[in-house]
Formats: C-alpha cells, sequence, structure tokens
C-alpha cells in the first residue's frame, strides 16, 4: 500500500479530540482503561501511540515508586513524621 493510501485509511485527530483525549487521560482509573482500549484498538495510529506511551510510563513510574518505598520506606515514614508528629500520634492511637 502507498503512503498516500495508508494516509487516507484513517481519520486524523482534530485539536478538540486531542483536548478531549488530554482531559480523560486527566481523570483517575479511567485513564487507564482508556488507555488500555486505546492502545490496543483505536483506529488512529497517532492516538495508539499515545496510550501506549502513557501506559509504559505509568507503569515506569508505579515501578520507581514500588522500589522507592521497598529500599527507603523507613526513611521517608520517619521523614513524614518530623513533618507532622501530631498527625501520626493520632493515627496510631486509634
Amino acid at each position: 500500500m502507498s503512503d498516500r493510501k495508508a494516509a487516507k485509511s484513517y481519520k486524523k485527530v482534530s485539536v478538540m479530540g486531542w483536548i478531549g483525549t488530554l482531559i480523560l487521560s486527566a481523570i483517575p482509573v479511567l485513564n487507564l482503561i482508556l488507555w488500555i482500549s486505546w492502545a490496543f484498538g483505536a483506529r488512529c495510529p497517532s492516538r495508539r501511540t499515545f496510550a501506549g506511551a502513557c501506559l509504559i510510563l505509568t507503569l515506569l513510574c508505579a515501578a520507581l515508586i514500588a522500589a522507592a518505598i521497598t529500599l527507603f520506606g523507613t526513611e521517608i515514614l520517619e521523614w513524614a513524621r518530623q513533618l507532622d508528629p501530631e498527625l501520626f500520634s493520632k493515627a496510631l492511637a486509634k
């Protein structure tokens, strides 16, 4: 298939379409569901690529956060206690 035919086989995403995509991507949990559906089922290659990149970045950030908590969990908790000791004393008293 030539490039010209390939370009006509899908509809380009408009500016309003991208604004809607970004707004929906800002809603927690819904964004993951939409990114998965767009990554595997979107007709537009640009939206499919965007969703795949968002999923990869989300997984990378989740892995980095999990590693930080695993490696530095006690230090993070101690730092949080120093910021607001009353918060932790109330939480531990319950």
